[in-house]
Formats: C-alpha cells, structure tokens, sequence
C-alpha cells in the first residue's frame, strides 16, 4: 500500500512539475529586459537637412491556401464532429487550416478573396528615418513587433524607429491566437507568423530604398456619412473624420502616395465569410490606386500611387454590419454582411478622397522636421480568460512581470502630430465625450481629460490604434462597467470589458501619452 501511494505522490509532484514547466514555456518574457526611451533625432546636423523624403511599398502577406473542406451544415464552422470534412490536397494526412480571426472560433479558410497586405510608409528628414508598416491583420503582439524591429535593425541600422501597426481586419489569418479550432487552441500558423515578419521587413526596406524627395500635403474630411460607420455603444463618439497626408513630387506636384487615417472595424464582410479578404480596405485602397471598377467597367480612375491606410479609435465599438451602406453607382442600399456591401463602403470612402485630390484643397508641408519620443510601459493584467489563454498559450505572448510590456509613440512631422494607441481605445478618450452614466463600476471622476487630440500640437492628428500591440479595449475609467447593475440599460455585461485588459487600461495608457505630448510640447516651446 506504502508503495503505491509513494508511487502516486511521486506522479502528481512530476505532472504539477510539467504543468509549471508547460505554463512558464508560455508567459516567459520573450523580450526581458527590453525597455524603449526614445528621443528622435539622437543627434542633430543642419547640414542633413534637406527636402524630407518619403519612400512607399507594399508586399503581399496572403496565406497559400492549400487544404479546403466541406461545411456539410453551412455554419461557416469548421466542426468534424458535426459531419464537416477537410479535403487533403497535399495528402499529408492532416487540415493544413489558416484559421480566420474575429467574430469565434473554427472559422477555417476556404480561399482567397484578395490579396492582403503588408504596406508600408517611411519619412526621412536627413536626421530621422521613421517607418510605419501596416499589416492587414487582427492584430500584432508586442513581442512580434520587437522582432520585426530586430530583423529591420540588422538589415537596415539607418532607420532609427519602426512602428507597426495592424488595421484589426476579421477576415484574416489569426495573429494572435484567439481563433483557432476550439477556445483551448491557438489559431496561429507559426509559420504563416514568420512569412508576415519577413513580409513587413521586406516593405520597410523597399520603402528606405525607393525614398524619394516629397512635397507633404494634408487635409481633414469631415462629417463622413452616418452609414459608412456606426457606435454600438452610448456616449455615441466617432472617429470618422478622414484623415490625409498626400506625398507629391517636388518637381510636377503630381501625388505618388497617400497615408490614410479612420476608425473603423474591417469586419462588414461578415462572420460568414471563409475567404480571405482585406475587406471594405481592399476596394478603398484599390479604387483610389487603380479606380472604382463595376462588372470591369471604369467609374472612376485611380490616382496611380501607392495608399498606405491605418485604422484610428474604434472602441466603442465602431462598426458597420448593422447599417446600410448606399450604392450610389448601382441606385442599392446593402444593410446584409458581404462582399457587396464591402464593396459599396471601400468605393464611397475612395470616391470622397479622390474628391479631395482633385479639388486641391491641401496645407502644405515642404520640408519639415521629424521629432518622436517612444517608451515602453506596462499594463496590469486583470482579465481571468486573458490570464488562462496566456497560461495555455493560446495568446502567444509573454508577460512582464505578471503584465503586459506595451509602448506609445508620439511623433512630429512639422506642423503634423501622430499618436499610437497600444489597442482599441474608445473615441472618447481621443476626441472627448467621456461620459459619468450611472450603474458604472467607477463613476465619481473623469481620468482621461482633456481628450487627446486637444493636447496634441499642429494643424493635423493622426491617431493611429492597434500599433506596436494589441491589448484589446481601451475604455474611460468613468464608463468602466463588469458588474450589474449595467449601464445605458444592458442587459448583460458590455463587450469591451470582456476583451480588455483591465479597469485601468485607459488611466493607464492615457498618462503614458499625455506625458510623452507634453514632453514633446515643451521642446518645442
């Protein structure tokens, strides 16, 4: 009897062992020690300065599709257990899945739509080389981003700061690992992950190589129609304002670039979907690059540059699957998810900025200086689930401290100012409308206040969300709401908590950035 009870001992010590091993081979901080201060420019020369250049590149980050299957009940649900089978073209023995990210879980690939992207911008002063890569993805963790950083900074040492940023599209390749084939799997192709890392040092080094001198205009499209975005959450507080920096050759004026900034879910092809698509960003960034085309027949020329468009603040949570979008070029309204609807929403926002390109009416930037300060900080991590994914490595990222190691940046170019945002921040916190409603966990003070924006210097900002990280939602402390009684009248508990780290994200993030603006300001003054 001893025996056999020293024996279970001896297993349930072993298994407890493995089970600490496993969960610390997950939460293990990929990057201690790692920690950003940065001031640009390091060092300052006159004589550097001549007209800014800025170099441009895309490059394809589309997943090879390769094993497809049979959705034998047409719930876009990849579920054997329910009579779904995979067809194993590469008679492997095994479902090669790309699992698509948003909406649930078991969302496998089926094809390819069109392509998506890894687009990239760089500015350089003669002083200062900033590059910003955009992937159309649902997010890039911290660690990742440091690892592009790595791999640019080994290739490329003359570029002083790469910020990547993700426009949280729902039709993609799973990045992070929330949606794999069951809520206990990650749905992160470690290879796929690798193939966008190269892909995005790729555009970053193309874009250093093709820099080219650049005339910097900007403008503001203001009051975007209601049915092209959409809050789901009260206060009603947009980011909508389209927001532009037009790249023209010194010599003839004409434009070969565009950088686009607006807040909205890349989700309006719907939870249905199982093709891979940039979604409304493909017909956006393609009608203004190669003109807005219906059944191969022009409506609109294309401007023939190169768009790089990164998402703003859309927590809250900015959206479109609930409104109808009208088709003026087809006489339509689409309120129903797909690829209709998308199209009608990318070709509206191309034709307002087409609009804008021929009207010329632009401020102008000819040759300014690049400033930028970026810190790494840390957010505490509240959420159970997200604790329990990290533990199981479904989230594949490590902790720092029990936290989440994260970094805002705060850039000049000139008279134009860009922020980014660790996640999905709430427009209030950005543009104001905070709000105090009662049932709220922690309603008796504003934090976040003055908006960002009002804090931030120039003519022009441009607050760019989901760069550098993915923590989830940004909320005002003030609107923070997990417990009943819920707020506005719910009837359970808001979405945004669900997927945030925590009731302190936004005091959090908020002071992080204020004092990197206010750093700034005083330099400036």
């Amino acid at each position: 009897m001893k025996k056999w009870l020293k024996i279970t001992l001896i297993s349930i010590v072993v298994l407890f062992l493995l089970l600490v091993v496993y969960i610390y081979s997950n939460i293990y901080d990929r990057n201690a020690g790692y920690s950003l201060n940065l001031s640009l420019p390091n060092t300052f020369s006159p004589a550097a300065i001549n007209r800014i250049k800025v170099g441009l590149d895309k490059q394809v980050i589309t997943p090879p599709i390769i094993d497809t299957w049979i959705d034998k009940d047409h719930n876009a649900k990849y579920e054997p257990n329910n009579g779904d089978e995979f067809i194993d073209k590469n008679g492997n023995g095994k479902f090669d899945a790309y699992w698509i990210a948003g909406f649930g879980n078991k969302r496998a690939a089926m094809g390819v739509h069109d392509d998506i992207w890894a687009r990239t911008v760089l500015w350089d002063d003669g002083n200062s080389q900033v590059a910003l890569v955009v992937l159309d993805a649902i997010g890039f963790f911290h660690d990742d981003v440091i690892t592009v950083r790595k791999m640019v900074a080994k290739e490329y040492p003359e570029i002083d700061h790469v910020i990547v940023s993700s426009i949280h599209n729902h039709e993609v390749p799973d990045l992070l690992g929330q949606w794999g084939p069951g809520m206990f799997t990650s749905g992160v192709n470690p290879r796929y992950k690798k193939y966008v890392q190269q892909q995005a040092v790729k555009a970053i080094g193309n874009a250093y190589k093709n820099r080219r001198s650049a005339v910097i205009k900007y403008a503001k499209l203001d009051s975007i129609d209601r049915d092209l975005v959409g809050d789901t959450r009260p206060p009603y507080v947009w980011d909508d304002n389209i927001r532009i920096m037009q790249f023209c050759d010194p010599k003839t004026d004409k434009p070969f670039g565009l950088f686009l900034n607006w807040g909205n879910h890349p989700e309006t092809v719907g939870s249905d979907n199982l093709l891979i698509t940039a979604d409304f960003a493909h017909y956006w960034l393609e009608g203004l690059e190669k003109g807005i085309y219906y059944n191969n027949e022009l409506k609109r020329p294309g401007f023939g540059g190169t768009v790089v468009y990164a998402n703003g603040a859309i927590g809250g949570l900015m959206t479109s699957l609930r409104d109808s979008i009208y088709d003026p070029w087809l006489d339509k309204k689409f309120k129903k998810s797909g690829f209709d609807k998308a199209r009608t929403q990318g070709y509206r926002l191309a034709d307002l900025v087409l609009n804008q390109l021929e009207n010329k009416e632009w401020e102008t930037e000819s040759n300014p200086k690049i400033k930028l300060k970026a810190k790494t900080f840390i957010f505490s991590l509240e959420n159970k689930l997200f604790m329990l994914a990290s533990a199981l490595g479904v989230l594949k990222r490590g902790l720092a401290d029990f936290g989440l190691r994260s970094e805002v940046d705060f850039m000049t170019i000139g008279d134009i100012s860009l922020l980014t945002v660790p996640g999905e921040i709430y427009p209030e916190i950005v543009n104001g409308g905070i709000e105090q409603p009662d049932g709220a966990d922690y309603p008796e003070t504003i934090v976040e206040s003055p908006p960002l924006r009002a804090l931030m210097p120039g003519r022009i900002k441009f607050v760019i969300g989901l760069a550098n990280d993915e923590v989830g939602y940004i909320l005002p402390l003030s609107q923070w709401d997990a417990e009943k009684p819920y707020t506005y009248g719910a009837k359970k508990r808001w979405y945004g908590e669900v997927n945030s780290v925590g009731h302190e994200a936004g005091p959090v993030y908020y002071k992080e950035a204020v004092q990197l603006i206010k750093q700034m300001n005083s330099q400036s003054d």
